[in-house]
């Protein structure tokens, strides 16, 4: 089967758009208890800073509270890191089970069409929240022992061992024709003297690359066999292996070119190690996340944690178009969110600060000239509970996208291959869109 690109993304912006208002109805009350959990934990990291509780007359506004805790938040990893560790595990542990008690169902409505339960006070927790949590943190829990731990420890190590040695004194002759003269001097330095970096800057990140380059290789050479093709054809290892190379001999290429200029900005220090791990890091990191994007759709929609046919959304090309299409909706939905809090709220504040205005003018003409007290009280409030409705509802949105997006990926894991069986699919597709 082929994925569309633009069917997957225009298919979760339009149940984000569509079904809102049963997202509210489902949404409201664990979003605005997300709220409330938010506030609690940046006040909550400040009173373990502070060694005090530290409450709202204190901070007196809660931006100002963000930003003081993001200030001083190593200071209390540093001096208080139980209690900063058990703040962020409850945090967590709240925040998973409301966003979970509202996506489950959203989900099940992307993808099966089943309407969440009648009521406007739910919050409900059982099976299919457990598995919207499970599936997620089985992906978090992949990646991190997986990819980010291994290579952010053999980055930090590595690194760490090159300025070891590139630190050590040893002695310089300044003038070859004078034994006498002995200047003594850091390894690095003698080494960018005499242009002998190349060891630390090209040959040690090149050979930490090979073996991640030719496992890349194999990968691809796996992942575009003809039987994960749409159309396979007959096997031809050879031509295969000829443009896997070609890309992974791309890739090398961009690896080198990195280490060209960070050896150009900073000879023998180590850095050409860390950029090599990071971007391969990163490369796994983005296949492992694209293959397992749909799991959480299957497994909320299959009530079932095994993985299906998980796999088969991203077989073959359906790989880079996957990325493509979650790639769209993230950089459509960061877009939306600069534009609203750049532009619209922008807009909306001059039809305020109008009103404002009339409302102090009004007020002078009864008070004698003098400005009635409760009018910049009273539209500091509006103007804050405007900006938090404004946000509260593109949240709304941005959940229903996720479900939307959950759903259409679990729909398209179900899809039939055969040709005949894929007309039936699309018809029972099209029937299951109306639904939903």
């Amino acid at each position: 089967m082929k994925l569309g690109i633009f069917a997957v993304a225009g298919a979760a912006l339009n149940f984000g758009a569509r079904r809102m208002e049963t997202i509210m109805r489902v949404a409201w009350l664990p979003v605005s208890l997300l709220l409330i959990v938010n506030m609690a934990t940046v006040f909550a990291y400040l009173s373990v800073i502070a060694g005090r509780q530290i409450t709202f007359t204190e901070a007196i506004t809660f931006a100002r509270a963000e930003q003081t805790a993001a200030l001083y938040m190593a200071r209390g990893w540093e001096n208080a890191p139980v209690s900063m560790g058990i703040v962020t595990g409850v945090s967590i542990l709240l925040q998973m089970i409301l966003v979970s008690s509202f996506m489950a169902p959203l989900i099940r409505l992307a993808g099966l069409g089943e309407r969440p339960a009648p009521g406007v006070v739910r919050m409900p927790f059982g099976p299919d929240q457990i598995r919207f949590i499970l599936a997620g943190a089985f992906s978090f829990v992949i990646m991190a022992l997986l990819v980010l731990a291994p290579a952010s420890a053999a980055a930090y190590y590595s690194a760490n061992y090159i300025v070891e040695a590139l630190s050590q004194t040893v002695a310089s002759f300044p003038n070859p024709e004078s034994l006498h003269t002995i200047e003594l001097t850091t390894l690095q330095t003698a080494l960018a003297k005499k242009g002998d970096t190349w060891l630390y800057d090209y040959a040690i990140p090149i050979a930490i690359a090979l073996p991640f380059l030719g496992f890349m290789w194999l990968t691809l050479m796996a992942h575009f066999h003809p039987r994960n093709r749409r159309n396979p054809g007959p096997a031809n290892v050879a031509i295969r292996a000829v443009w896997v190379g070609v890309i992974v001999l791309a890739f090398a290429a961009f690896l080198f070119y990195g280490l060209q200029r960070l050896a150009g900005q900073a000879p023998a220090t180590g850095a050409g190690v860390s950029f090599v791990v990071t971007v391969l890091a990163g490369l796994f990191y983005t296949y492992v996340n694209t293959r397992l994007a749909p799991y959480t759709g299957v497994a909320v929609c299959r009530k079932s944690m095994a993985p299906g046919r998980v796999f088969r959304v991203s077989r073959g090309w359906n790989l880079l178009r996957l990325w493509v299409a979650l790639a769209l909706v993230g950089l459509l939905l960061a877009v939306a969110q600069v534009l609203i809090n750049r532009f619209a709220l922008g807009w909306i504040s001059s039809g305020v600060v109008i009103i404002y205005q009339a409302a102090a003018a009004y007020t002078k003409l009864l008070n004698s000239g003098v400005t009635g007290e409760w009018v910049t009280p009273t539209f500091i409030w509006i103007w804050n509970s405007i900006k938090i409705l404004v946000n509260v509802f593109w949240a709304f949105f941005s959940y229903g996208v996720a479900a939307g997006l959950y759903g259409r990926l679990y729909r398209e894991s179900e899809r039939e291959e055969d040709p005949l069986m894929r007309a039936a699919a699309g018809d029972r597709d099209a029937a299951s869109l109306a639904l939903v």
